[in-house]
């Protein structure tokens, strides 16, 4: 015959049995995977491209402007109009210039006869000298029509003698009855049809003359300083 179980044995037995996991609800079950707690990230943006336009090429530099002189009287090669002359009143004809050289200190302006050689009076051998203007100011862009006699002019400028002061004095009259200047302005004068021509140089320094300088003067102190030069010819006979 069994012994009955000792009641705090049992006791022992009901309280395990009660604490004990092992059955099918014990975890015996594959963990599942933690849901994902955030969306997967996308890739990075691709950079953005730069808005800014190229540079473009620098513009091309435009050449200077010719050095030129002209005269709203006559074109060039053309006939000089008689009250320009020694037969009319003997005033300059309107003179415009442009494209002096920026590197010019000074501008000088003879008007001479060409055609007229050392037998004619010619003090120089680029011909008879009718006008000479010196140390004219780089910025000045012409002269009015009938410049002054006299040794300087409102820009500053100096004027030389002319070769009709080999000849006479000045006031003696032309054969048009209009004064001589020889310092300043007297126009052609030929027996004869002669080409006259203005001639413009552009100088890199000042002359140091005084006013009423000769051509030879002139021609002298300017050697070796022409930058450049620019011409206007005329033709001029005397009325029939």
């Amino acid at each position: 015959m069994r012994k009955p179980i000792p009641l705090i044995l049992l006791v022992a037995l009901v309280a395990f049995a009660a604490s004990c996991s092992c059955g099918p609800e014990a975890g015996l079950s594959p963990t599942s995977a933690p849901a994902p707690t955030s969306e997967p990230a996308k890739p990075t943006d691709a950079p953005e491209m730069p808005t800014t336009a190229p540079t473009p090429p620098p513009a091309a530099t435009e050449p200077p402007a010719a050095f030129e002189i002209s005269s709203t009287a006559y074109a060039d090669g053309e006939t000089i109009p008689n009250q320009y002359s020694c037969m009319g009143d003997n005033i300059s004809p309107p003179l415009e210039w442009a494209g002096v050289p920026d590197e010019a200190r000074s501008l000088l302006l003879f008007f001479y006869d060409p055609d007229a050689g050392f037998d004619a009076g010619a003090s120089v051998e680029m011909g008879f000298v009718h006008w000479i203007v010196f140390n004219i100011p780089p910025s000045t862009t012409g002269y009015p029509e009938n410049m002054p006699a006299g040794d300087k002019l409102g820009d500053g400028a100096l004027q030389g003698n002319n070769d009709f002061g080999q000849f006479v004095n000045p006031g003696d009259p032309f054969p048009g009855g209009a004064p001589i200047k020889v310092t300043g302005y007297d126009g052609p004068c030929p027996g004869e049809e002669h080409k006259y021509v203005f001639v413009l140089y552009a100088l890199d320094t000042m002359l140091d003359l005084p006013p009423q300088a000769t051509p030879t003067e002139v021609l002298e102190a300017m050697e070796g300083h022409v930058i450049d030069q620019a011409e206007l010819a005329g033709m001029y006979a005397p009325p029939e």
